[in-house]
Formats: structure tokens, sequence, C-alpha cells
């Protein structure tokens, strides 16, 4: 699809995205411990099935299961090998199922690895990772990548120019931030402004943040995010706050809660709105009734 016509729905009206693919996936019965992209070789039928629910509940955007797809996580569980054809699966099923005008999102999340000197890797090392993921997720037919749930800049940042050298498409560029005292900061320490400014000026055509908070703690992060940048925002976050509860984490806010949320981070100025953890289709319809397209 042409990439502007992403582009001028987001200058027309609010758009959606979907909820959480994690949290339809365990439902649907994934292992604790399973590895999420596998299943868009091994059970596509259910990856179709989730990508079919959230067009069905109204979404604009639905989001690849590929969150883990690049080499360097793949290969944690030693799938690297396999990090193209899930890819590439990914979105294909994802646009047997799309309907005319919504869009396909190629889903990069974070490698799992830490920078020098906490960790082994490098930053050319990510980027080129993240090139190799976004260019298999584009040559399936991704209309947008959306990099999401980034707990550094500088990995946000090398999946920014990843994508961006991969192929000229939308890149959403997302980082999850923790409240503090003090206000919002990455878990390396970085600020919504230097956050914002750095994927700017590195070519996001819009910024966001995901996960970590729940819809009420996010308005505020919204407001401090529109300040921040002239970008479009996409905002997707969690059904309310984590519970630890028999060995599972469950979220306890109810779709109408969230939505009534989600209004007010669009009055804070977000574009674009989603869910992350915790939701599911439900949430999606609730909220695109709601806010109304």
């Amino acid at each position: 699809m042409n990439e502007n016509l992403f582009l001028n729905l987001v200058k027309d009206r609010i758009v959606f995205f979907d909820g959480a693919m994690g949290t339809m996936l365990l439902e649907a019965g994934l292992p604790a411990g399973g590895v999420p992209e596998m299943w868009n070789l091994e059970k596509p039928d259910v990856i179709m099935g989730i990508y079919q629910q959230y067009f069905n509940a109204g979404a604009d955007v639905v989001h690849t299961n590929t969150f883990g797809g690049s080499a360097l996580k793949l290969g944690i569980k030693g799938h690297a090998d396999q990090m193209e054809a899930v890819n590439l699966a990914a979105v294909q099923l994802a646009g047997r199922v799309c309907p005319e005008n919504a869009f396909v999102a190629g889903d990069i999340g974070p490698t799992g690895k830490m920078f020098k000197p906490m960790g082994d890797a490098t930053f050319e090392m990510l980027e080129e990772a993240f090139f190799h993921q976004a260019s298999a997720l584009i040559k399936g037919g991704a209309d947008i990548i959306s990099i999401e749930t980034m707990f550094s800049l500088d990995e946000a940042t090398a999946a920014l120019k990843g994508a961006k050298r991969a192929g000229n498409i939308p890149v959403i560029a997302g980082i999850t931030y923790n409240k503090t005292p003090n206000g919002f900061f990455t878990m390396m320490g970085e600020t919504i402004e230097q956050c914002a400014a750095t994927l700017a000026e590195n070519g996001a055509d819009a910024v966001a943040s995901n996960c970590t908070l729940g819809s009420s703690d996010i308005i505020e992060l919204t407001r401090e995010l529109r300040k921040a940048t002239t970008r479009p925002i996409l905002i997707q976050p969690n059904a309310g706050k984590p519970i630890p509860k028999d060995d599972i984490t469950i979220y306890e806010q109810t779709p109408s809660e969230f939505a009534d949320d989600i209004k007010r981070v669009i009055d804070e100025g977000a574009d674009m709105v989603g869910g992350c953890c915790g939701t599911n289709a439900a949430f999606v319809t609730e909220m695109v009734k709601t806010v109304g397209k």
C-alpha cells in the first residue's frame, strides 16, 4: 500500500491500532517459555485468526507477530536461522485478512541484548540485526514498521536506523518509560525530551510509547510527549497495572475503563491509539466505539 495513505490517514483522524499479541497467544495456548514467532510457521491459522479478530474489532492497523523476530532474539532459543521465514510468514498471514483500507505494521521489539560494558552488544550489531528483520518484513509486504517497547534510546535508535536503511516505508519508533517522582524516564535514565528529539533527528515518521504503564498513568506521559515533539504520536498502554497472581500476571482494568482513559490520552495529543499487555479484541472494540472514527 502507498506509504502516504497511512500518513495521510494520521493527519485526517485518530488511527486505531490493535491490542496485545502476547495476551491473545497465551489465551490460545502458547506455553510458558514458548517462542511466539514460531507459531507463524507452526500454527498459521491461530495467528491469522488473531489478526482477523483485531481487524473485526475496528483496528486500522494490526501488528505482526514478530515482536521477538530479530535473529538475535530468536537465537536465544535456537531459531536464528528461521528469522526471514517467520517474519515473511507473519506479514503474509496478516495481509490475507487485512481489509482494503487497513494496514499491516511489521513489529520490531528489543533483542534482549545489553550494550557494552553491561553486555556484549554493540550499536552496529543491533542495527544490522534490525536491518535484516525490517528487510524481511518489508519483503513480506508490511505497510509500516513499528518499533515497540524499547527500554533504551540507543537500541531504539539502532532499530530506527536499521529500518530506515531497509526500505522507504513509514517507521514508528516507540519507547517504554517508567514513572518516577521526578518524571518519566527509560530504564537507562533517558528523558522523554531526549528520546523524542533523537528519534526525530534520525528520521522517525512518528514516535510512540507503550507497555509498562497503565492507561491512567500514560495520560500524563502523553501530555509530556506532545510537548516534546511535533511528530505524530502513538500511545498503547497496558490494561491497568500488572498484578502478580498464582505465578502469572493479570490485568484487572475493564475495556470500558480503558476506553475512557484512551479518550483522555487523545485529549492530551495522541494521534494514534491502541493497547498493550492485558488488552485483547474486546478492548479495541470498546475503544473504537467510545472514541468513534
